[in-house]
């Protein structure tokens, strides 16, 4: 029985809230980009608030066993992003400081969706 995109098991909800607060991951992930990692899983996301489309997507991967490839475009979007930051830590040394706390809640992120796919508590 597939259920309402707007509502989540639980379980979801500690992942969603890290993924959208730039103040806990580090990082702020678009609706674009949360678009194309609903692409990924062959889902066809409208453009809306990054709340609703990261809960439909969420949704969906829960519904259809796709959790561990949804966690896992998560991952990659924030190494490429972490990558990016190290580029400007570089180019910006006066900024490191800054950037390399970016850096470190980007891997708490990552360190807590790898936790999320080995534990699996959404099945």
């Amino acid at each position: 029985m597939k259920q309402n995109p707007d509502t989540l098991p639980p379980a979801y909800e500690s992942v969603e809230s890290r993924l959208l607060a730039l103040f806990y991951s580090g990082v702020y992930i678009t609706n674009t980009e949360i678009v194309e990692i609903g692409k990924e899983l062959g889902l066809d996301l409208p453009m809306k608030d990054r709340t609703a489309l990261l809960k439909h997507l969420m949704r969906h991967a829960h519904d259809n066993g796709e959790t561990p490839r949804m966690l896992k475009g998560f991952i990659a979007l924030l190494k490429k992003r972490i990558a990016a930051y190290r580029e400007l830590a570089e180019s910006f040394p006066e900024a490191s400081d800054l950037v390399g706390e970016w850096i470190h809640k980007a891997n708490s992120t990552i360190l807590l969706l790898q936790r999320e796919m080995r534990s699996n508590p959404y099945e």
